[in-house]
């Protein structure tokens, strides 16, 4: 990417002013959305609504064109009026010197009619004067470092992250800024471009490629625009940072759809695996799949697959097992020395000392997991222990029998709280990932408590940086992609 195109680019995600077109002073439109969203999620730049009518809005003034705007730079401008009068307004701020476009507005070649796919060509063509565009379709830009935020992200975290993510769905840009800061993913940039017919998936992933506020990118694609530039942009892009790829449409139907949604060509399924393992990138099938990558990239330091088990019950042990031969890990058995050393933490009947080690009840006391963690980060050669704790057990089953029999138990939260600082010296001392499981969750309405046991624990262990996941088979496969990242 050259240094010019750079800067136009700079520019949009870090706007000095930014202004607003359609439906101002209409309720609950785009134009009105995007202007209270800069307002609530606290842009420090100049808002400048433009409509015809002038006024205020939302106690910001409305200027009747553009060219009315004197008082400084106007680096972003969003767009929402009807498909027809797009072109119009984009030559517009392009005359005023305006870096960069969003459109939101529909109507274009995702229509699959001739008339929108001739104003999408006549968009580009604009663009290429010298504006930039993104869109149209879309819900636009998320930068908490310049401000700004996508349609729907008045809400989004203002805390500033290495993770970036491009998408031709808002839905799905919308879905993943929301989850991404509650798992401790701090976002840089999270971009919905639909229909790509400007800035296509190649040119955003070149410039969070060399954008030192990035250190991973996720991406939800379902078309690739100019293929073989795809390509050699992902290949160049792997080796300096992973880049994560949701592809959409890789079925009939989900093919089908994709036509209708931003107007791209799904493609064939074999042929976009080997384009994304050739260039190093880690597909997924999902967003709950592409999270967990990002989780393990983020908190996991070690490249190795011996992985420990630690949890009650015999079941566990066995899927364990199960999955992570499914994804390519392995699972030692500890030695015998190990093994006799672990006997005498409980009795042998009920519990195998062997990998997976299943200490037969869910809710021995916080100390002897602290040992028995001890004892294996310490004496067994394995990269990472996977705890398994099953937290509705914790919570709620536990403290009945306790109470039961008018005794008291301490709920999941206090037991967990004794586990957190011992693990987190452990990660320190041996250089070895920590990896907490929560695999039950709650079932009943009265349980609720359940998951604000679950959302507590989980910040205090990751700020300790461990990962929680919400199932064994997440971290596992989270584990892997990580290690896949890692080998490219």
């Amino acid at each position: 990417m050259k240094p010019q195109e750079r800067q136009q680019l700079d520019r949009m995600f870090n706007p000095r002013g930014f202004a607003l077109f359609g439906g101002i002073n209409t309720p609950a439109s785009f134009g009105q959305l995007i202007l209270l969203s800069q307002i609530r999620y606290g842009f420090k730049g100049r808002l400048y609504p433009i409509s015809s009518g002038g006024g205020e809005a939302a106690g910001v003034k409305i200027y009747k064109r553009l060219s009315e705007v004197e008082d400084g730079p106007v680096d972003l401008a969003s767009v929402s009026v009807p498909a027809k009068a797009v072109p119009g307004i984009l030559r517009e701020c392009l005359d005023h010197g305006v870096a960069g476009v969003q459109i939101h507005s529909s109507g274009f070649s995702e229509t699959g009619e001739k008339e929108g796919a001739a104003l999408e060509a006549e968009i580009v063509r604009i663009a290429a004067q010298g504006i930039r565009v993104v869109g149209p379709n879309c819900f636009g830009i998320h930068a908490p470092r310049g401000g700004i935020t996508l349609l729907p992200g008045f809400d989004f975290s203002k805390e500033p992250g290495p993770v970036a993510m491009i998408s031709q769905s808002g839905g799905v840009a919308t879905d993943f800024g929301h989850e991404a800061p509650s798992l401790g993913l701090g976002l840089s940039k999270v971009i919905s471009f639909g229909n790509g017919c400007d800035l296509e998936a190649a040119d955003l992933l070149e410039y969070l490629g060399d954008d030192p506020e990035t250190g991973y990118i996720a991406a939800y694609l379902e078309g690739a625009g100019d293929g073989r530039k795809f390509f050699e942009v992902l290949r160049r892009t792997t080796p300096k940072k992973p880049v994560i790829v949701w592809k959409g449409g890789l079925t009939p139907l989900g093919g089908r759809a994709t036509l209708s949604h931003t107007g791209s060509l799904g493609g064939e399924a074999k042929v976009w695996e080997g384009v994304l393992g050739q260039a190093g990138a880690v597909p997924v099938q999902g967003l709950d799949e592409m999270m967990d990558t990002l989780v393990a990239l983020k908190y996991l330091k070690n490249t190795g697959r011996r992985i420990a088990f630690l949890g009650g019950g015999g079941a566990i042990g066995v899927f364990s097992s199960d999955l992570a031969y499914r994804w390519g890990l392995e699972v030692p058995t500890f030695s015998p020395q190990t093994q006799k050393r672990l006997k005498r933490f409980f009795p042998a009947p009920g519990n195998s000392m062997a990998n997976p080690l299943d200490t037969g009840s869910p809710a021995l006391p916080a100390e002897i997991i602290q040992a028995l963690a001890r004892e294996i980060l310490v004496k067994e050669p394995v990269d990472a222990l996977i705890l398994v704790m099953l937290l509705r057990t914790l919570e709620v089953e536990v403290p009945a029998f306790y109470a039961m029999n008018g005794q008291e138990q301490p709920l999941a939260g206090t037991y967990l709280k004794g586990l957190v600082e011992t693990l987190a010296v452990l990660r320190r001392e041996t250089g070895k990932d920590v990896v907490m499981v929560f695999e039950n969750r709650a079932h009943l309405l009265e349980e609720v408590g359940v998951e604000a046991v679950s959302r507590e624990m989980r910040d205090r262990f990751q700020a300790e940086g461990i990962p929680v996941y919400t199932s064994t088979e997440r971290a596992l496969r989270g584990m892997r992609h990580a290690l896949e990242a890692a080998r490219e």
